[in-house]
């Protein structure tokens, strides 16, 4: 349960930051209709938030994984 929540989490900061980009936001208005007014001279933002998304469920499982290895190798002593 309690990975279940931290990967919801993740995955909501990942959301939050997303509204945050211009081009997100951008893509967002297309796809409802309404003008678009973002500026195409800045995508830092959203590549990271691209490698954000790819990257931190991976990262996640790996820390999980390796946390358990930790945790198991600790308590067999």
């Amino acid at each position: 349960m309690l990975i279940l929540v931290v990967v919801a989490a993740v995955i909501s900061a990942g959301l939050v930051y997303a509204a945050k980009i211009p081009e997100i936001q951008e893509e967002l208005s297309v796809l409802f209709g309404t003008p678009v007014t973002a500026d195409r001279s800045r995508r830092g933002p959203q590549i990271l938030f691209i490698l954000f998304t790819v990257t931190s469920p991976l990262l996640l499982a790996g820390m999980l994984s390796l946390g358990t290895l930790i945790w198991g190798k600790l308590t067999n002593r």
